[in-house]
């Protein structure tokens, strides 16, 4: 099974509150991945790393 985490600021990182969820194949049931399910302060963080990042990007 595949740990999917949230990528924020070029870092690997859990869901702040570590909640996960799981992707299941549609025929067997079977569970392929668990992916980090971001919070709204996950999602701040990201806005904020790339607002940080956009210079950089920009030039």
């Amino acid at each position: 099974m595949l740990d999917v985490p949230l990528l924020i600021g070029g870092q690997s990182c859990p869901a702040r509150d570590g909640r996960t969820f799981e992707r299941r194949n549609p025929v067997t049931g079977e569970v392929v991945s668990r992916v980090a399910a971001a919070t709204l302060e996950d999602a701040d963080a990201a806005v904020a790393a790339a607002h940080a990042a956009f210079p950089a990007w920009a030039a």
